[in-house]
């Protein structure tokens, strides 16, 4: 029998590791949006954990970055996490607009609680941080604030 070497040892974990692979689920967000007055509106979805610390960032509807100030609750947590967008569009989101996004999420996150949360911007109108807020693995739709009349998780 050989002797266990310190690249044995590596090569082993990493098998081992490789073969087992993490429980995560892909989920689809829906966010349907209501009227929204004046000019388009911009979106931020993203997952944070139960805290409100961003953890990913699945969707930005909107693409000029000076107007992503206004989505005070995303733009200030994805600083501090230093999450990149999955998705950035470049149009901003109109009234009736229906935004689906997929992302991927390990199991043991969606047991912990963590949330997808939605804030949105527009111009001439009140910005509103958390104007959805869904709790992974407890809601599968939930009523928004301002122009967002409903989130669902699939």
């Amino acid at each position: 029998m050989k002797p266990l070497t310190k690249t044995s040892l590596v090569a082993g974990a990493l098998a081992l590791a490789m073969a087992v692979p993490a429980q995560a689920k892909t989920l689809t967000v829906i966010t349907s949006l209501g009227a929204v007055p004046g000019p388009r509106a911009y979106v931020a979805i993203y997952v944070t954990d139960p805290k409100g610390k961003v953890y990913d960032t699945i969707h930005v509807a909107g693409r000029e970055a000076k107007y992503h100030q206004h989505l005070r609750g995303w733009v200030r947590g994805a600083r501090k996490s230093r999450t990149k967008p999955h998705s950035v569009t470049g149009a901003s989101a109109g009234s009736g607009k229906v935004l689906k996004a997929q992302f991927e999420i390990a199991d043991n996150l969606i047991a912990a609680g963590y949330q997808v949360r939605v804030d949105t911007a527009v111009e001439n109108f009140a910005d509103v941080p958390k104007a959805a807020v869904l709790t992974l693995g407890k809601d599968t739709s939930v009523r928004g604030r301002g122009i967002v009349r409903k989130v669902e998780v699939h």
